[in-house]
């Protein structure tokens, strides 16, 4: 078994050890020593990076003996057990490590106190860390205030524990969880608030700690899973986000407290201006819708529209609007196809070019019988697109914009075949 010199001192920094075994991790070699101030991933927390015997240490595991693995991106050469080497961890991931690790101490310890809510499981990420609380709700009030209690107990100060006890002693402890160990169990005490069983690095005061910060609230599996900073983390947070509301006073010429109500103010702005666009959009697309109308060839049909109707054509007949648009977008070719649909004994095959990107609407009216569907799919194919809808509406697209014209040249062929067979 590795001695474990981070149980006793996680201020430990460097080491000399010598060489047990030289083996392999996941096709990485591999180093165990006989004493070690690494941290392997366990209870969460990940793993220290540094060096080792002048190599990069990118992984450390603990098997289940106990000895400790410090993975390296490449051997020392001529590395032989009974070697003695010296290594020396990245102290900054390290620190950062022990301020996320105390600060959830701190902050499930507030949880369960304040709001009977017990922790149940932790994730500590590299940006972002999580616990996830056994309460099926918790209110934004509430949030707030165990943010609040949380750091006022990091201002107190208070002196943070670790030392080891037998299971009658740990029997004795107040613990916040049952120990998931026997024999000798590892304890962090947070003076007259937390003791836990964990074998995690952690600060040696609460102030150590510097801030916690709630940053996210989520429901997930009946629980509510709660995401935090601490320490430089936090710092890093408030610089950022602090950065963010300047820039964002600065885009509207006002103070960053002013902002969310000038955004408000003109976010009613811009949806009334959108209705005004959209219902400008209509009248043009009725006007245009008019002019085309009036402009389209009428095709003789054998049955192309259902006698007896309201607007019906006389003589068995259609107009014909096949159309092609430059720069018109698909919003506005949908509003034109709709406007023409509206009208009697009308065929629409529209095309519309926007951005380098074709989109095809075909549509008639309900008095003829014609599949704008069958049909919109067919000549798509015929051009290496693809589309679909009802018989009296399809859309599509996956043209190129070279041949759209085409597109509609031989859509309006098709459409005038169809509809002059009986």
């Amino acid at each position: 078994m590795t001695v474990r010199l981070d149980y006793t001192n996680a201020y430990l920094t460097a080491v000399t050890g010598i060489v047990r075994q030289v083996t392999s991790v996941d096709d990485r070699p591999a180093l165990m020593l006989d004493q070690s101030c690494f941290y392997p991933t366990s209870g969460g927390q990940p793993h220290d990076t540094g060096k080792l015997a002048g190599q990069r240490v990118i992984d450390v595991r603990v098997d289940d003996d106990g000895h400790v693995l410090h993975m390296l991106d490449a051997l020392p050469a001529s590395l032989e057990p009974g070697t003695t080497v010296t290594g020396e961890i990245d102290w900054p991931r390290r620190y950062d490590h022990m301020q996320q690790h105390s600060g959830q101490h701190l902050l499930s310890a507030v949880f369960a106190d304040r709001l009977g809510a017990e922790t149940v499981s932790v994730h500590f990420g590299q940006e972002i860390s999580a616990v996830e609380l056994d309460t099926p709700r918790l209110t934004s009030e509430e949030i707030a205030q165990a943010e609040q209690a949380v750091n006022e107990r990091i201002w107190e100060n208070r002196p943070i524990r670790v030392y080891m006890v037998s299971d009658a002693e740990a029997a004795e402890l107040p613990l916040r969880r049952a120990p998931a160990v026997t024999g000798q169990i590892r304890i962090v005490e947070i003076e007259q608030l937390d003791y836990s069983a964990c074998g995690g690095t952690h600060v040696r005061r609460t102030g150590e700690i510097g801030l916690v910060k709630l940053v996210g609230v989520e429901n997930i599996r009946g629980r509510v899973r709660v995401s935090f900073f601490c320490g430089r983390r936090a710092l890093n947070d408030y610089v950022r986000k602090s950065r963010l509301a300047a820039e964002i006073g600065a885009l509207f010429s006002t103070d960053a407290e002013e902002a969310p109500a000038l955004i408000t103010r003109l976010q009613g702005e811009n949806k009334q201006l959108q209705r005004d666009l959209a219902a400008a959009g209509e009248r043009l697309a009725a006007q245009e819708a008019a002019a085309l109308y009036a402009q389209a060839p009428r095709i003789n049909t054998a049955s192309g529209t259902e006698s007896g109707t309201e607007g019906s054509t006389e003589g068995g007949s259609v107009k014909m609007v096949a159309h092609l648009l430059d720069s018109t977008p698909p919003a506005g070719l949908t509003a034109l196809a709709r406007q023409l649909q509206a009208l009697p004994g009308v065929v629409a095959l529209l095309a519309g070019v926007y951005q380098e990107k074709v989109t095809a609407i075909f549509a008639r009216s309900d008095d003829v019988t014609l599949d704008a569907g069958a049909l919109l799919r067919r000549s798509l194919q015929e051009f290496g697109g693809g589309g679909g809808g009802r018989p009296d509406f399809a859309q599509g697209g996956g043209v190129a914009a070279d041949d759209a014209a085409a597109l509609i040249a031989f859509a309006r062929e098709q459409a005038e075949k169809e509809l002059s067979q009986p």
